[in-house]
């Protein structure tokens, strides 16, 4: 916080009003909709961090295929989040027999460090399918920003690479136009705000 210098004799409540002028916008996670009816299946709060998951509005809960999350990480504001992504891949490959990534990637935007990784499971651990993972991490002041958007696809042996029956061909381009969109979006639509940030998105 900026305060500006007062000579000898302070009057308390121009520096309160100085003060309140000089203090930085609240820190907030911009998270737009995301294209198409989506809605909210997990709402979870404790304190400064939260956990939220959204599923397409014609998908059930206990068979979802598509899933959007943010959660926000109070503890570990000023956290390294290439460090925090690629702890994050070391448990996915736990879980997961396949298993390709891609990062941790790193960038700044609008001030702010971000990273960016994506993890390609060949199928997960007890499970049918495989899923595709795509991730946006944001350094912020007050708490350490992770975003996932994953798709469910067919098992193989190896994740970076799509094993749909012939038949399913265009099921296989839809979902490689769907994951290109999940990275646009990703990019353009999740963002931070107030803190550190100077992102012109948030004018």
């Amino acid at each position: 916080m900026r305060l500006a210098l007062l000579a000898l004799v302070v009057d308390l409540t121009a520096l309160t009003a100085s003060a309140a002028l000089a203090a930085p916008a609240a820190e907030r996670l911009v998270v737009k909709p995301y294209p198409g009816k989506w809605k909210r299946i997990t709402d979870q709060t404790d304190g400064a961090s939260w956990f939220h998951e959204q599923i397409p509005a014609d998908q059930d809960v206990n068979s979802f295929t598509d899933i959007l999350s943010d959660q926000a990480f109070a503890k570990l504001a000023g956290y390294d989040p290439s460090k925090f992504l690629t702890g994050l891949f070391q448990r996915i490959n736990g879980g997961c027999t396949g298993l390709v990534v891609n990062g941790p990637a790193a960038a700044v935007e609008g001030g702010v460090t971000v990273v960016y990784g994506q993890a390609y499971c060949g199928q997960q651990t007890g499970q049918s399918f495989g899923v595709h993972m795509f991730y946006k991490l944001i350094a912020g002041r007050d708490a350490l920003y992770v975003i996932d958007r994953e798709f469910h696809v067919p098992p193989s042996a190896n994740g970076g690479q799509l094993s749909f029956p012939k038949d399913q061909a265009a099921a296989a381009m839809a979902l490689l136009k769907n994951e290109a969109a999940a990275n646009k979006y990703l990019t353009d639509d999740v963002y931070l705000c107030g803190g550190a940030s100077t992102d012109p998105r948030c004018r």
